[in-house]
């Protein structure tokens, strides 16, 4: 286990350690926690005969002080009046249970108004996947190993030069 000192007591803690169980003291961000990506989203649009599709590219680290940021996003969704929503999770580092509770609940508005799987997943990572598991949330979405297949099921082929990694 990699340890770091407290600056305030001098107590060797966990490098993952946010506070020093030993005195208390709010530790400084290690320098994996600097490095660890904010929170961020790109979207693209797609008019289909099925109707608008919107593929939204979340990356960085999804924490519940990004709850503002994260209604704000599904807000802009529903007044564009979107049909199906693909969030692509490869580049999410972290999500709190706040951040997932707020995709159910989006998730399930958009099943009751669209009534089916209005909600994709592509790209989780095996420890977001497997939080989601344990809380028995995903039956919420439609999930898929990568965006190019999730994109395949709702009929909408993938530029050619672009994997999924640089697509949409």
């Amino acid at each position: 286990m990699t340890v770091r000192s407290c600056k305030h007591c001098g107590a060797r803690v966990p490098v993952i350690a946010r506070f020093c169980p030993y005195c208390g003291e709010e530790l400084e961000p290690s320098e994996a926690e600097v490095q660890q990506k904010r929170f961020g989203f790109e979207k693209k649009l797609y008019q289909t005969e099925k109707g608008k599709i919107t593929v939204v590219k979340l990356s960085g680290a999804i924490e519940a002080k990004d709850a503002r940021a994260i209604r704000a996003l599904f807000d802009e969704l529903e007044k564009d009046d979107v049909a199906r929503v693909v969030f692509c999770m490869k580049e999410v580092t972290y999500i709190s249970s706040a951040a997932l509770g707020l995709l159910v609940s989006f998730a399930s508005d958009k099943k009751l108004a669209q009534g089916t799987h209005s909600v994709f997943l592509a790209d989780v990572s095996q420890a977001v996947g497997g939080a989601m598991s344990v809380l028995g949330i995903l039956p919420f979405f439609a999930v898929f190993p990568d965006l190019k297949s999730a994109l395949a099921a709702l009929g909408i082929e993938m530029e050619e030069g672009k994997n999924e990694s640089s697509a949409p």
